[in-house]
């Protein structure tokens, strides 16, 4: 009777939210040459989000619109993804996750298909196999635009628009030029959305010159060039979602909707973006004395995770509604009247030094 009384609780004062990101996985079966993932594999915490978590999590969720299961690893190796879909579908939630697409198989799309996985998201690095594989190491750029082929072709036979498949491209240096045949990979493949990101925690030295923002003498052709592609897309019917890679290094804004929004990583943590995971720096793996470092401005410095709370041990709810959570999202607020110097200073180190704030215009 307690029980059933507290997941009633739970339910009437869960916080409204945009959408809950939740990484069901820190397992990843590719190898990325900027992924955080690919430097610490040898002390990286491979692990599974443990379904009995989840079930205890879905009071919790009462009032979010949006389930993304997804984080620092591929969510289709997790052997009970598509019970976590059942489950949310089952509560009248949406539902999506990004893979890399080595494992849409035959099978698992017919499963995306029946469950009525509303978006799927699938990682790009390129627009064409050299450039992907390269960039996106253990992935095969051909099989996963066979795989999202045969996906449209059983959506076009079951006359049905689920799962939206959008496109996620990782915009670096080496591979920009490639972002100008986005729109036709996108028709191709039966995309409604593309969303170019910038690459902004750099963790080797190798890859400082891959960041946009770090090639000053052609960020007026970046600009350019996206604006292009935006227009090309749109009469398409293809929304392009980008950031201008310019730094504004005082902007106070986040472009990760934490004030609506929150991400629970695989050992039940829950923090305001998937950079702020304590996966990230270790403190939740093998490697928890060792010294993760990240480049800033051209410099190495520790890279500074945090959690608002675990779980495991309180409810997201109160999580959510804790004072210490509070004041960091009052910090992000757009009616907030504290002025731009006092919000930067407030701000954890993970998100003073974070290039994703700086690109957010």
């Amino acid at each position: 009777m307690l029980t059933w009384l507290k997941k009633q609780k739970e339910q009437i004062l869960s916080p409204i939210l945009d959408w809950v990101q939740i990484e069901v996985t820190t397992h990843c079966n590719a190898e990325c040459i900027y992924c955080p993932h690919t430097f610490a594999r040898e002390d990286w915490l491979s692990a599974h989000f443990p379904l009995t978590l989840f079930h205890d999590l879905l009071p919790s969720l009462s009032h979010t619109n949006l389930v993304f299961l997804q984080g620092w690893g591929e969510p289709l190796l997790h052997p009970d993804i598509f019970e976590m879909v059942r489950l949310c579908k089952n509560q009248g939630k949406k539902v999506g996750f990004t893979t890399n697409g080595m494992l849409l198989n035959k099978k698992n799309i017919h499963t995306i298909v029946d469950l009525q996985v509303d978006i799927l998201g699938v990682n790009f690095a390129g627009t064409t196999p050299s450039s992907h594989n390269r960039i996106r190491k253990g992935t095969d750029f051909n099989a996963v635009v066979a795989a999202l082929e045969y996906l449209q072709r059983i959506k076009a036979e079951r006359k049905i628009r689920k799962p939206a498949v959008h496109l996620a491209y990782i915009m670096l240096a080496s591979n920009f030029d490639e972002l100008s045949r986005i729109t036709r990979l996108a028709n191709k493949v039966g995309a409604e959305q593309v969303v170019a990101s910038n690459l902004t925690l750099i963790q080797e030295p190798q890859l400082f010159q891959e960041p946009l923002f770090n090639n000053p003498q052609r960020l007026n052709e970046y600009s350019r060039t996206l604006v292009i592609i935006k227009k090309e897309a749109a009469a398409n019917n293809i929304l392009f979602a980008y950031r201008d890679p310019a730094l504004n290094e005082t902007s106070c804004v986040c472009p990760e909707n934490v004030c609506q929004a929150c991400v629970i990583n695989v050992a039940g943590e829950v923090g305001p973006c998937v950079f702020t995971n304590p996966i990230l720096s270790g403190s939740s793996g093998k490697a928890a004395d060792k010294k993760v470092l990240t480049i800033f401005q051209g410099q190495p410095i520790p890279l500074e995770t945090f959690s608002f709370g675990n779980i495991k041990n309180t409810s997201l709810t109160r999580i959510w509604g804790s004072k210490r959570y509070w004041e960091f999202r009052n910090l992000f607020d757009p009616e907030t009247r504290l002025l731009p110097r006092e919000i930067l200073a407030g701000m954890p180190p993970s998100c003073q030094t974070c290039y994703k704030r700086m690109v957010s215009s």
